[in-house]
C-alpha cells in the first residue's frame, strides 16, 4: 500500500495531546533585535507542524535577504490563538504580501526583518501563525526546547522541497503524517471554532493600523544574489483584513 492509501486511512490525529507541556501562560514574542514585541494571551499552542511551502521559504528566504533572521531548510511553525496586545514597536511592524493578489499575509519588523504574525483567510480569524525560526518565542519551561515541548505534528507541502535548500532533516513525528500538500485528518480539539475569554485583540485588528506592501516576486524566484530581490510596493490592505 502506498504512503499516499495509508494517509487517506488514517484517524483523525488528536495533536492537542501533544502539547500537554506546552505552558499556557501568557507569552511574550520578540523580534530578533528586541524593539518589537507583543503578547499571546494563551501560550499554549494550538498545532505546530513543519511546512516546506514554497511561499513560506520564499518569504523568510527574502527576509533573511535583509539580515533578517538565518532559517534551516524547512520551518517549523505553530498556531495560536487570534488573541494579542502589542507591547511595543507597533511602528516598526508591517504587512508583506508576496505578490498583491496574495492570500496569506506576513508581518515584518523592519527594525531588523523579524517575521512576525502569519494570517491567512483558512485560520478563519481564529487562529495566526508564527515561525519558530524568525522570532523569539519563550521556552515552555527551563529545560526542554521547543522541539519537545511544541513537536510538529506533521509536515506538509512536500511537493515544493528542493534539495537546492540544503538537507532535509528527519521528521520527529509519526512518517505517515508527512504529506505532499496539507490535508490530513485532525481531531475537534485542534480545529476548535471558539476563543475562551479573550483578553486583547486580533491579528487583523491590529493589521488594520499597519502599512502594507508587496514585493511583487514571481512564484519560487529566490535569486541567487540579494540584490536581485524586487523592492517593496506600497499596497492597500485587503478587504480580508477587515
Amino acid at each position: 500500500m502506498s504512503n499516499r492509501s495509508k494517509i487517506n486511512k488514517t484517524k483523525s490525529f488528536d495533536s492537542d495531546e501533544l502539547y500537554n507541556n506546552c505552558n499556557s501562560d501568557p507569552k511574550l514574542v520578540t523580534c530578533s533585535c528586541g524593539k518589537t514585541s507583543f503578547t499571546i494571551f494563551n501560550g499554549r499552542v494550538r498545532k505546530a507542524r513543519e511546512c516546506a511551502c514554497i511561499d513560506c521559504y520564499q518569504h523568510v528566504i527574502w527576509a533573511q535577504s535583509k539580515d533578517g533572521p538565518q532559517v534551516p531548510p524547512i520551518l517549523s511553525a505553530g498556531y495560536w490563538d487570534n488573541d494579542i496586545r502589542v507591547e511595543s514597536g507597533e511602528e516598526n511592524i508591517m504587512v508583506i504580501l508576496l505578490r498583491k493578489d496574495a492570500r496569506a499575509k506576513r508581518t515584518v519588523a523592519k527594525c531588523c526583518y523579524s517575521t512576525l504574525m502569519i494570517d491567512h483567510p483558512g485560520y478563519k480569524q481564529l487562529r495566526f501563525g508564527l515561525y519558530e525560526n524568525t522570532c523569539s518565542i519563550p521556552w515552555d519551561n527551563d529545560s526542554e526546547p521547543p522541539s519537545i515541548t511544541r513537536p510538529p505534528s506533521d509536515r506538509i507541502f512536500m511537493k515544493d522541497w528542493n534539495a537546492s535548500r540544503g538537507k532535509l532533516p528527519e521528521f520527529s513525528g509519526d512518517p505517515l503524517r508527512i504529506d505532499q500538500r496539507v490535508g490530513l485528518p485532525f481531531h475537534e480539539n485542534v480545529n476548535r471554532q471558539s476563543i475562551d475569554n479573550p483578553m486583547g485583540e486580533t491579528c487583523q485588528s491590529l493589521f488594520r493600523r499597519l502599512p502594507w506592501f508587496s514585493l511583487d516576486v514571481k512564484e519560487g524566484f529566490i535569486p541567487k544574489d540579494k540584490n536581485l530581490w524586487p523592492n517593496l510596493k506600497p499596497v492597500e490592505p485587503h478587504a480580508e483584513a477587515g
